[in-house]
């Protein structure tokens, strides 16, 4: 019998996902295990970014299951096959339990760093102010930020915002973090300031699914790479072996145009 701790924090089964005629998540499957940094990588408009966003039910997926340590997300399939959605409070405290950022930083222009830090923790879980604002500074110290609490959005560089961002979706303490290629709006200066935090959370056992296009980084960091492709997962393993021995000629090709070999 499985316990908690050796079931897969994240469980992905024959997933569907179409926008009209157009088929983007053609039966994905894959496990993310406690602790593990899953990469995805694959071309624009592969699925990406819509399996990420099925992660935590921002997308609905059509068919198939997702369960986050065990539990059923947004469905349950009942013994006959057929589907249930859970009720509204059970995804919002699922929703809680995975946190995301995303490419743009979707900060509150109106509300200080602190502020956008504190939001959620206060009014979503109920958390004491006092308790969430010395959360929100523990968590600005941890992004290289502890300055910056009282300064607004608009004062921020792109790489400090993202940082408040990652450091918003911490506050809610999660059990997965989802990063949605999150350096692809930055300029490439700043982009090291964020993946150094990402690294950061990756040695502290975080459990994440990162969509990357930063190659070098997803060697790096990950601790097992997929590539997918038209919704399905075509390769998937160990980071150098896929990036530097790609078996198909898909990802034979989408590789070419880096010209670098990851070490």
């Amino acid at each position: 019998m499985n316990t908690s701790a050796d079931m897969p924090m994240i469980r992905v089964r024959e997933v569907y996902k179409s926008f009209g005629d157009l088929k983007v998540l053609d039966g994905m499957s894959f496990d993310v295990s406690r602790g593990e940094v899953l990469a995805i990588i694959g071309p624009s408009g592969s699925g990406k970014s819509t399996m990420l966003r099925c992660l935590n039910f921002l997308e609905e997926h059509d068919a198939g299951e997702i369960f986050i340590e065990g539990e059923p997300l947004g469905y349950r399939v009942l013994d006959d096959g057929s589907r249930v959605r859970e009720s509204e409070a059970v995804i919002a405290r699922m929703r809680c339990d995975v946190g995301m950022v995303f490419q743009s930083f979707n900060l509150f222009p109106h509300r200080n760093v602190r502020q956008n830090i504190t939001m959620a923790p206060v009014s979503v879980k109920g958390v004491d102010k006092a308790e969430a604002n010395d959360r929100a500074e523990a968590l600005l110290e941890k992004v290289g930020l502890a300055e910056k609490a009282d300064e607004y959005p608009s004062r921020l560089s792109g790489g400090q915002q993202q940082r408040v961002a990652i450091a918003r979706a911490l506050a809610m303490e999660p059990k997965v973090m989802l990063f949605d290629e999150v350096t692809s709006a930055l300029d490439p200066e700043l982009v090291g300031e964020v993946l150094t935090v990402m690294q950061q959370l990756a040695e502290e056992g975080m459990t994440m699914v990162i969509v990357t296009h930063e190659m070098q980084f997803a060697h790096d960091v990950s601790d097992r790479l997929m590539f997918i492709d038209r919704g399905k997962v075509l390769e998937e393993g160990n980071p150098a072996e896929v990036l530097n021995m790609p078996k198909s000629a898909r990802l034979k090709d989408f590789l070419h145009r880096f010209s670098a070999s990851f070490s």
